[in-house]
This record gives structure tokens, sequence and C-alpha cells, in this order.
């Protein structure tokens, strides 16, 4: 089969699933979003060694658990609901390499919409939170907005895995099915 193919096929069952797949992806957006937030505030050099620094690294810890626990559950949904899909093209004569190839690039598309999203999203509510900060605390802190690249890299890394992972549980889902297992 041509390489073209896999990406017309991938971006046809997105735009073909798309009722299961919209909340899949503002679900995964959001996520994104509230780790760059809390990884920000954490990373926000003004903070110092305080309390206030500590008591944001657990949050970041509590929304990483959080993020892996949530995106593995809506994906296990949205596959759940997929199998039928997949089951038929098997049937109709697509092999597992191929369909491998078909979620690799449905994968990767759902990937870059989602951290690229929830990226700029988490920077233009990451302001909005530290400002929301700064009033809680009565501007006892004296801390600066600053965009941070370490942010921005531990975001993109972490959210690859967790798509990489879910990939993975995908594609295993997919190997140890048979065509009718999958009806």
């Amino acid at each position: 089969m041509s390489s073209s193919i896999y990406g017309k096929l991938a971006l046809t069952n997105l735009k073909n699933n798309r009722k299961t797949y919209i909340p899949y992806i503002l679900t995964a957006v959001l996520t994104v979003m509230m780790y760059y937030i809390m990884d920000a505030l954490s990373r926000n050099s003004a903070i110092g060694d305080s309390n206030l620094h500590m008591i944001l690294v657990y949050a970041r810890a509590v929304i990483i658990i959080f993020s892996v626990i949530f995106l593995f559950y809506t994906n296990s949904f949205l596959i759940k609901r997929r199998k039928k899909e997949i089951g038929v093209y098997n049937i109709l004569g697509m092999g597992k390499r191929h369909i491998a190839r078909m979620l690799i690039v449905e994968t990767g598309v759902t990937t870059a919409v989602t951290i690229g999203a929830g990226i700029i999203f988490g920077i233009i509510f990451s302001k909005l939170m530290y400002l929301i900060l700064l009033r809680i605390l009565n501007y006892d802190i004296r801390m600066d907005f600053e965009f941070a690249m370490d942010t921005l890299i531990y975001t993109v890394v972490f959210f690859l895995v967790i798509f990489c992972m879910t990939l993975v549980y995908n594609l295993f889902q997919i190997q140890l099915a048979n065509p009718i297992e999958l009806l």
C-alpha cells in the first residue's frame, strides 16, 4: 500500500468518528493545559523555596498521576468504540500491520493537535492563574510572570510519552484480538 493512503484513511477516520474524537481531544487539551499551568507556576523562579513552591510541586505530581490515568481511561473508551470499525477493516483484507500504520498516523495527528492546543491555552491561562495566585496571596510575594522553556520542553516530552504509551496499548489490543472478537 502507498504510504499516503494511511494519512488519508486516518484523516477520514478522524472526521467520521468526530463524535468520539472531539471529547477525547478536548480532554487531552485540558489535561495538557492543566499540566503546563501547574508546571509553569511551580518553576517560577520568584517563588523560591517557600511553602508555596512545595505545594505547587505536589500539585504538579498529582496532575501527572491524574493525566496518566485520565488519558488512558479516555483512550480505552475510544478504542472500545472503534473496535468494530477496525474489525471491518481486518475482515475486508486490511492486515494488522496496515491497521497499525493507520493508528500510528491517527495518534500522531491527535497528539500534535492536543499538545499544540494545550500548550497555547496553557500559556494564555498560566498568566491568568498567575494573577489569581497573586490575588489570593494578597501580593505578599513579588513574582514576575516568565515564560519557561523548561516547562514547554517537559510538557511536550511528558505528553509524547503518554501518547506513545496509549499507542502501544492500542496496538497491543489490536494485535491480540482476532477479527471476530473485534466485531
